[in-house]
């Protein structure tokens, strides 16, 4: 578990809070009577005076719960679910080294998923997707293909590394990382890579990616304004 820090604005409630963290409404008293909110507890007594500028710290329990990936004939199928509920300030992120087989129109093997982009944001799910499906915050799914590389090319290395993201205004907290991916030979034997957990340099390398990461805008995401960090 870690705390999101969270500066408290005009017409913000301790319920709505919650339910934007991924806790149902009536939990508020989670956060309210958490030990890192005493200070706020004792200036402000009640959560209905909390005051524009306070800062609330907002403990984040949620992990994944179940991972799976399958191996196909020509990739590699990954799914995580998390606890919690939905939560409109929830969602996942990802990066890709896409080795010797990149697709779309950047010959760059490493990239912020969506490769090619499909929006101006960082996240794995576009704003749409999450209408169509909102469970889509608290679920991932990816299934990554390629056809057999030539001899020339040798064995095709695709790497993944997918976080829950926990998003306050532009700042993103990622979280409970894994790394998956495959190797497929020219003759299309395939060997399937995790799902395990992200070591320290790993992460480091996937937070660096989602600075320097581009979407369909001119400039990358750090330049845009966006800061990615760990707890």
């Amino acid at each position: 578990m870690f705390h999101e820090d969270y500066k408290i604005k005009r017409g913000d409630t301790l319920w709505d809070l919650a339910v934007a963290y991924g806790y149902q409404g009536k939990d508020w008293k989670k956060i309210w009577d958490d030990p890192k909110n005493s200070g706020l507890v004792a200036k402000r007594k009640k959560p209905e005076l909390i005051q524009p500028g306070d800062t609330l710290m907002i403990p984040i329990p949620w992990t994944a719960v179940s991972t799976s990936l399958t191996l196909k004939s020509d990739g590699a199928e990954m799914i995580v679910e998390r606890d919690g509920e939905r939560g409109k300030q929830l969602s996942f992120v990802q990066t890709v080294y896409r080795h010797n087989q990149p697709i779309g129109p950047n010959p760059n093997p490493f990239c912020v998923d969506a490769c090619t982009p499909d929006d101006d944001l960082p996240f794995y799910w576009t704003a749409p997707e999450i209408q169509a499906d909102p469970n889509r915050r608290k679920r991932f799914y990816d299934y990554s293909s390629r056809n057999a590389p030539t001899a020339a090319q040798g064995t095709t290395k695709w790497r993944a590394i997918v976080s829950i993201a926990v998003v306050t205004e532009k700042r993103v907290t990622i979280w409970d990382s894994q790394v998956w991916g495959w190797d497929m030979t020219p003759t299309q034997e395939m060997s399937m890579i995790g799902p395990r957990d992200a070591t320290g340099f790993e992460v480091s390398g996937h937070l660096h990616l989602l600075r320097t990461g581009v979407g369909t805008g001119p400039i990358d995401f750090g330049r845009a304004g966006w800061t990615f960090r760990t707890p």
